[in-house]
């Protein structure tokens, strides 16, 4: 049984009444037993009025995307078209210097022991990368090297061959 807001345990008693033949008591037979009481379950106790709420969460508002950044390629080495040219005019020719991923300086040489002073010319000294066309013109017959650099140390040669340069044959002296 339910009170208004609190529970009652109902509890059955159980009496027994011990009976003899003959209306009376025997003799020895002592008093009565005593009632046996037996609990009953509780009954399950009522959900309460009140509930939990569950938190929840809002999400901060969204901002435009910013974009990963991309990363600097790195230097794929320094590379050149050609591993040498060879001159028989005065024509001249052209190689192109190439380092994929690298926008800094590259400088062009020669120096000794392969210069190429009184052997060719070229141009331009200096350049930026990622490529660069150099310029070579033959000045006199000789072999000589031009060297590509770029900042980080990497460097490619290009050999020069100068075999003939404009000249005239005279049969003066000669005799026929």
């Amino acid at each position: 049984m339910f009170a208004h807001g609190t529970r009652t345990l109902a509890v059955a008693a159980l009496a027994g009444i011990v009976g003899c033949s003959g209306g009376g008591s025997s003799p020895g037979a002592g008093p009565p037993a005593a009632p046996t009481v037996t609990p009953l379950a509780a009954a399950p106790t009522p959900p309460t009025a009140a509930t939990t709420a569950t938190p929840t969460t809002t999400p901060a508002p969204a901002g435009p995307a910013t974009p990963a950044p991309t990363p600097t390629p790195a230097p794929q080495g320094l590379s050149a078209t050609t591993a040498s040219l060879s001159f028989t005019s005065s024509v001249a020719q052209t190689f192109q210097a190439t380092e994929a991923g690298y926008a800094g300086a590259l400088s062009v040489t020669s120096t000794a022991p392969t210069s190429c002073t009184g052997i060719a010319t070229y141009s331009p000294a200096t350049a930026n990368g990622p490529t660069t066309s150099i310029a070579v013109t033959p000045i006199a017959a000789g072999v000589c090297t031009i060297v590509v650099t770029d900042t980080s140390g990497q460097r490619v040669s290009v050999s020069i061959m100068v075999t003939t340069t404009t000249g005239t044959i005279s049969s003066v002296g000669r005799s026929l």
